[in-house]
């Protein structure tokens, strides 16, 4: 009985907007940061880089943006998908779909929402709680 409280209570759903809004801002902040920076994820930097080494640009989309609240904030799970198909970048092939999970939180003034960063391991920046893996179709 605890065990199917807790699953239902981490049910993840679609967000209302504008929370759904503020959640695909972060999004493509973190992703914007992440290629610049390169702050942890290297899946999604990728794919975002991808996205803008040809013109015209092929479209950036986010789908099946799922969210649960938690504690800090949300935690969600999304697909990121481009058009155009893969794409090489860098060498290497970008995938043009990719699903991520991120924890989301509020700035300290309760204003607008971000992808949780971690301290540097050592030295350099911030890592992204950010984290991509190539999706496979069948």
């Amino acid at each position: 009985m605890i065990a199917l409280t807790l699953f239902a209570a981490a049910t993840l759903s679609v967000p209302e907007e504008p929370l759904a809004g503020q959640l695909r801002a972060a999004i493509w902040d973190d992703l914007q940061r992440n290629a610049i920076i390169g702050n942890g994820n290297r899946v999604a930097a990728s794919w975002y880089e991808a996205g803008g080494s040809e013109s015209p640009a092929p479209r950036l989309h986010i789908q099946a943006l799922d969210c649960a609240k938690a504690r800090a904030g949300q935690r969600c799970s999304f697909i990121l998908w481009r058009e155009g198909g893969p794409r090489r970048v860098r060498g290497e092939v970008a995938p043009d779909r990719i699903s991520c999970r991120a924890q989301f939180v509020r700035g300290q003034d309760l204003g607008n929402w971000s992808v949780r960063h971690w301290p540097p391991r050592r030295v350099g920046h911030s890592r992204t709680d950010m984290r991509c893996r190539v999706v496979t179709v069948t």
